[in-house]
């Protein structure tokens, strides 16, 4: 059996479940506390995943800006289709050139656009398995795994059982739109869901936020 590295999500959720607001963006939604929070947890990953539509929308800073003598996490980027713009502050800012999975479909593309700022690995099929992202990772020798990119990251891993801790950061606002994205974001749901439990072994409270930490019960 594969030994896959540890998967955790990170995410600020409102008190009506929504993770971005209703222009589809996350800015404003935290504060200066969870960002601070958001680098300690970076701090304790070796790669930090991202999706294609967290860059495109919201241009995420992604190296340590509040937490000192730390190595920054490598980006990772899923892309399933097209490229990106190499203007995007993960390639012009990472310490590490981010690391890009992608398919056939749009390998040429994407290394013709991306192959000065980051190293492209070309994934077989037509879908990029996040098992199989994994056992390459595995394999590089990274074991400690940070999800930051968004709702449908975060269910493609859901899917396979590849999740074992969750931060959540509750922040004080309800937006009350009902087709915004949770932590997860797909119409189905998961098998057994009621089966599959989660041990909260953290909560703190700064201010108006909680801050929440669960981990799989294996």
């Amino acid at each position: 059996m594969t030994a896959y590295p540890k998967v955790s999500i990170n995410m600020a959720m409102t008190l009506d479940g929504k993770v971005s607001r209703p222009d589809g963006k996350w800015y404003g939604l935290s504060s200066r506390n969870d960002k601070k929070r958001m680098d300690e947890i970076r701090s304790r990953a070796d790669v930090l995943i991202l999706g294609k539509n967290s860059i495109l929308n919201d241009d995420p800073v992604i190296h340590l800006r509040y937490v000192e003598n730390e190595e920054d996490p490598r980006p990772v980027i899923l892309l399933r289709s097209g490229t990106l713009p190499e203007d995007k502050k993960v390639f012009r800012f990472s310490k590490q050139p981010p690391l890009i999975f992608c398919l056939n479909e749009n390998y040429s593309v994407v290394r013709a656009n991306l192959c000065s700022v980051a190293e492209i690995i070309l994934l077989p099929g037509d879908d990029l398995n996040p098992a199989d992202v994994l056992k390459i990772l595995s394999e590089m020798g990274y074991h400690e795994i940070l999800l930051e990119g968004g709702p449908s990251l975060n269910d493609s891993f859901f899917r396979l059982d590849l999740i074992s801790r969750i931060y959540v950061t509750i922040v004080p606002f309800i937006i009350g739109k009902k087709d915004l994205p949770s932590i997860t974001g797909d119409r189905k749901e998961y098998p057994d869901f009621d089966h599959k439990k989660w041990d909260l072994v953290s909560s703190e409270t700064s201010e108006n936020e909680v801050f929440l930490i669960y981990h799989r019960v294996e």
